[in-house]
Formats: C-alpha cells, sequence, structure tokens
C-alpha cells in the first residue's frame, strides 16, 4: 500500500485555537489651544480583523513515538507522495466479545474482543496506486504492559465466525469517499496492554489505546 501515516489524531477535544487581532484604541483629539478654537471629535484607529487560526496541538507520543488516543479521537492516513488526507477514523469502543454464531470456537490467545471503528476515505484516495482501504486483524497488533509485543496471530481462527458478517468491514475494503462503521474481532492474550492501530501503514507514528 503506498501510503505512509501522518498521524494526525485529532479529536474535537484536543484541537486548540490561537486567536490574534488587535483591539481598537481612541487617540483623544489635541486639547484646543484657545477656547475659542474648534475642538476636533476623537478618531479611532481601525480595528483589525481577528483571525482564528487553528493550532493543533497533536496527541502525546508514547516511548514508541506513536499517537497516545482515546475513543473518539479523529485520526487520518495520507498518501505518501501527495500527503493529502485519504482516510479520516475513529475507534468508538473496545469490547471484550461473546462470540454469538453457531460456529464459533473459544479464544486461542486469551480473550475475544472487538474493535469497533468508523471510517470515512476521501475522493483523494483514488490517486493511491492502491485506491482501497483495507480494515483486518492484520492492522493492528498488542503490546503487553510489560512493554513486550506479542508476536502471535491476532486473527486466529477464534475470529471467524464470531459475530455476524453485518457487524464486520468489507472483505473487500473500502474505495474512495466511501465511509463505513463497523468492527474488528481480536484474539488477544489475558491481561492490560496497549493496542496499537497502524491502518496498514508501513510507518508510523501509529495509534495506541489503552487496554484494560
Amino acid at each position: 500500500m503506498n501510503k505512509a501515516l501522518i498521524g494526525t489524531a485529532v479529536l474535537a477535544t484536543a484541537l486548540a485555537l490561537s486567536a490574534c487581532g488587535s483591539t481598537a484604541k481612541n487617540t483623544a483629539a489635541e486639547s484646543a489651544k484657545s477656547s475659542d478654537a474648534p475642538v476636533t471629535a476623537p478618531t479611532a484607529e481601525p480595528v483589525a480583523t481577528p483571525k482564528s487560526t487553528p493550532s493543533p496541538t497533536g496527541n502525546a507520543k508514547s516511548a514508541r513515538g506513536n499517537f497516545i488516543a482515546k475513543l473518539g479521537d479523529v485520526g487520518t492516513f495520507s498518501n505518501q507522495n501527495t500527503k493529502k488526507v485519504t482516510t479520516k477514523f475513529t475507534v468508538d469502543s473496545i469490547l471484550d466479545t461473546v462470540c454469538t454464531e453457531p460456529y464459533s470456537r473459544p479464544a486461542e490467545n486469551g480473550r475475544i474482543i472487538s474493535v469497533a471503528l468508523t471510517v470515512e476515505t476521501t475522493p483523494e484516495l483514488a490517486e493511491d496506486s492502491f485506491p482501497k482501504h483495507m480494515i483486518s486483524s492484520h492492522d493492528f497488533k498488542f503490546i503487553a504492559a510489560s512493554g513486550t509485543t506479542f508476536n502471535g496471530n491476532l486473527g486466529t481462527s477464534a475470529t471467524y465466525s464470531c459475530i455476524d458478517d453485518a457487524l464486520e468491514f468489507p472483505s473487500g475494503g473500502m474505495g474512495p469517499a466511501e465511509k463505513v462503521s463497523g468492527s474488528v474481532v481480536l484474539d488477544l492474550p489475558p491481561g492490560t496492554g496497549t493496542l496499537v492501530y497502524t491502518g496498514g501503514a508501513y510507518a508510523g507514528p501509529f495509534f495506541e489505546y489503552p487496554i484494560s
């Protein structure tokens, strides 16, 4: 995929507006030199139009250089060459999940979770050499509280036939100017840690979410 993450995970509460401008100052006219001299009316300097320039502070970064994100934070992915945003997303929830489908299997790594996301692609995705945004278990990794990265498979057979297909992302991915809400089922090791969402990009920074 010819994309890299320009991690700009920007949630509504993480943006600051830096206002610049000037206030009007009234300059009084000079006093009349004699009692019968005309008095000039006070004048005012023109008031500069206030300008509000968004100044995104950006999410704090972890020791791994990834953005530390919260549920609902807006993140973006961009085209590596054009630097145009091709995908916007939010992680809406991360929940322990009980599989409901008839052929579901128990977790192989320890616990089944579902990650609910809302993803929207932009028309600029059409400029990519591969104009698709795919979402699967391969876009995630788990880091234990000790800092050890789990090197097993998060998309075990237990994650298949776990929830209804209509709740998952389309297997064919997303094209330009599409919006999808769906879940990705993962098989994680037990215990607390950090879930990293890479978005399929080859380079970071990525987005990290705490797992309790």
